[in-house]
Formats: structure tokens, C-alpha cells, sequence
């Protein structure tokens, strides 16, 4: 049965309009540029899949506090710059079907309104005058740069391992999304058991998500996806598809994979690449690996009473695997 976000979001849906208020407030500049670049980052209507975790994570122990929506923005205000900057990084064009900022205001300003968030950021970390969040999100802010810089450096030296990968993805995608839990948690509960549950909820859970925007480069298309399909390919970032693809083949098949998939238009590498990854069971085992991460994650709720956040949150693992985009 297909799963509607809408019936997900149903438990917080006045926590999410208080959010909402509050994200918008906090992106608030005297510079006219970059109010204007914020408004452009508002209208664009991302996913907010963290704070709606995160919101998630706190009622499920309690009522949300100004303190959960603070922590709420937060994450979303750190997420939104690590999207700018990839944006710079990777040269796209497009971000969730969208001209990307740096396609409308060039590279020079959007690093810049990268920064901005980043700096914004820090003032919502210290605003939230806990010292064990701080210690958290401080150490989540490294992970994020490092995962990204870390796979750049493997697609630059080819030396991407699968156990590389999740490590990768652990690190620039799922660190945010445990982190975000763990903030709702601690804004509702004092209990350090109920922390690091919802922290290994997401965890799980942001390694499932991360498998599951890899799958789209193979399976997916631009318009519902909102990004080029095929970007990670191009840019040499193999993902776990080709990864265990490329162990499956043994060594020749590797070298002739590689010389292979240098020939051609950006078209022909693609099918190419896509049947190198058939034929050897990459989407298939890819598909595995994503179950399995999802049932991790279900498994960190077993300790909580059933209730409409409960299963919802558990419901939203279902959504990501079902998710087009």
C-alpha cells in the first residue's frame, strides 16, 4: 500500500507550521542579497525529512519546546549549506528540479550564502546553551565535511571499498539525520537510553535514505528526482550498485570496465555503465542492503510505547523505501 507523507506528518503537523515560522525567521538578514537568495531557499520546498525527525523524536517523549524547534532549525539551517556548497562542488545546474544557486548567482556568492548558513548555524548551536548538544552538533558538522571530502578524494584516487562507502554515507548523510533524532530527544527527555535509541534510529535510517538517492542514478528520472541522473557516474562517484558490481566481476572484467566506460557520450557510458551493473547484481544487492538498514532502524523503536508518533516514524522507513524521489 502506498504511503502518504501527509498521513506520516499527521502527529506534528502544528509542530511543523511553529517550525516552519521559526526557519524562515532564522535566515533573516539587514543585507538585501542575501535576503533575496533566502527567499529563493525558502520557496524551493525541500523535503526538511531532519526536522521533521527530529520533531518526530521529541513528541514521541513529550511536547515540543521552543528549545526542539530551535534545534529543529538548526539542522535544517546546516543541511541547506552543505547543499550550496555541493551544489559548487558537483557544477549542478539543478537542485530539486530548480536552477541550483549557483547557476542564478554564480559560484563567488553562493559559497558566500553557504557560509552565511554556516555562521547562522553556530549562533543557533551556542543559542541553544546546552553543552552535550553543542558537543554533538560540533562533531556532526565534521563528520559532514569530512564524508564529503573523503569521497571526492576515493572517486580522485578510485580506492572506494564497500566498507568505505558506508563509512562515506555514515559520515555525510546519516550523521545529520542521527544527530537530528538525538536533538529531538534530548529536548523531551532526560533519559540517555531513549537518546541513543532515536540516535541509532537515524543513523540507520540516513544510511537507508543515502542508499536509496544512490539507487536513483540508475533507476530514477531528472524530473521526479530533481538532480541530473547519472551525476554520481560522471563525476567517477561509484556508489554501492557499482561498487559491488565491480567486486563481483574479479579484475579483468574491472580493467575492461574502466576503459569501457570512458568511451563515448555521456548516453552511451550510462547504458553501459547500467548494464555492466545488471549483470551483476548491483540493484540487487543494493535493494538488500537498503531492507536491511530499514529493519535496523525499525528495530531502535521496539523500546517505545505504540502511539501515532511511534507509527509514524516507523512508517516514514517504509515511505523512504517506497519514495520516487
Amino acid at each position: 500500500m502506498k504511503i502518504s507523507l501527509d498521513d506520516l506528518l499527521r502527529p506534528i503537523q502544528a509542530e511543523l507550521n511553529s517550525f516552519q515560522h521559526h526557519f524562515e525567521r532564522s535566515l533573516q538578514s539587514h543585507v538585501f542579497l542575501i535576503n533575496q537568495v533566502m527567499k529563493y531557499v525558502i520557496a524551493q520546498k525541500g523535503k526538511k525529512m531532519r526536522p521533521m525527525l527530529l520533531l518526530l523524536s521529541a513528541k514521541l517523549n513529550g511536547e515540543c519546546s521552543e528549545k526542539t524547534y530551535a534545534a529543529a532549525s538548526l539542522v535544517e539551517v546546516m543541511h541547506t549549506a552543505t547543499l550550496v556548497h555541493d551544489d559548487v562542488v558537483d557544477e549542478a545546474e539543478t537542485r530539486r528540479g530548480l536552477p541550483s544557486i549557483n547557476s542564478i548567482w554564480r559560484n563567488k556568492i553562493s559559497v558566500l550564502i553557504g557560509d552565511y548558513l554556516f555562521s547562522k548555524a553556530l549562533i543557533k548551536m551556542v543559542e541553544l546553551k546546552e553543552p552535550e548538544m553543542l558537543d554533538l552538533l560540533a562533531h556532526t558538522a565534521d563528520k559532514l565535511v569530512t564524508g564529503e571530502i573523503d569521497q571526492i578524494d576515493r572517486a580522485r584516487s578510485d580506492t572506494m571499498t564497500e566498507a568505505a562507502y558506508y563509512e562515506m554515507i555514515e559520515d555525510k548523510t546519516a550523521s545529520l539525520v542521527a544527530s537530528a533524532c538525538k536533538l529531538g530527544a534530548m529536548t523531551t527527555s532526560d533519559d540517555p537510553a531513549v537518546w541513543e535509541a532515536l540516535f541509532e534510529y537515524g543513523r540507520n535510517f540516513g544510511i537507508a535514505f543515502q542508499i536509496k538517492d544512490d539507487l536513483f542514478d540508475f533507476e530514477g528520472r531528472a524530473a521526479s528526482v530533481g538532480k541530473p541522473i547519472g551525476l554520481d557516474v560522471k563525476h567517477n562517484m561509484e556508489t554501492l550498485p557499482l561498487i559491488h558490481a565491480l567486486q563481483k566481476a574479479g579484475k579483468e572484467k574491472t580493467r575492461e570496465f574502466k576503459r569501457q566506460s570512458k568511451k563515448g557520450s555521456d548516453r552511451a557510458i550510462k547504458q553501459y555503465v547500467l548494464g555492466f551493473i545488471n549483470e551483476y547484481g548491483g540493484l540487487e544487492y543494493t535493494k538488500e542492503r537498503l531492507q536491511h538498514f530499514s529493519d535496523q532502524a525499525k528495530q531502535s523503536l521496539e523500546m517505545f510505547t505504540d502511539s501515532p508518533v511511534k507509527h509514524s516514524m516507523s512508517q516514514f522507513i517504509d515511505f523512504n523505501i517506497q519514495r520516487e524521489k
